[in-house]
Formats: C-alpha cells, structure tokens, sequence
C-alpha cells in the first residue's frame, strides 16, 4: 500500500464531511458539518506546506575549519 500523506488525507476528511453536510437534515447540521471540513481543509493547507518544507533538501554547511590532528 502506498504512503498516503497527511495532506491527502485531511484534504480526503473534508470531502467526506462535506458529502454528509450535503445530505443534512437541518440548516444546523449543514452549518456544523461546513465549519468542521472548513477544518479539515486548514489542516490539509498547514500538512501541505510542512510537507514541500520537509521535501527541501539542504546542502551541508561546509566546514570552515580544518580538524584538530588525530581527529577522526
């Protein structure tokens, strides 16, 4: 099974929410079930942009000094 980020799946979570807000009863339920795949959907956002900084591949500093002898 292939790894499934936690953008993905926030972003999965929304859409099942709003799926069952479609199908509410009331105005009310409706409202509830916006607000919390409105949720969902700020999470996905925060995973995504912590997954492109966890992408980033920073070179190593290079060292500016040179090892003490005998140093390994």
């Amino acid at each position: 099974m292939a790894d499934i980020k936690d953008s993905e799946r926030y972003l999965a979570q929304a859409e099942q929410v709003a799926r069952l807000a479609a199908k509410a009863d009331s105005p009310a339920e409706k409202e509830v079930y916006l607000s919390i795949a409105e949720g969902w959907r700020k999470l996905a956002q925060e995973a995504f942009r912590n997954e492109r900084q966890d992408d980033v591949r920073i070179a190593p500093e290079e060292r500016s000094f040179r090892p003490a002898r005998g140093a390994n």
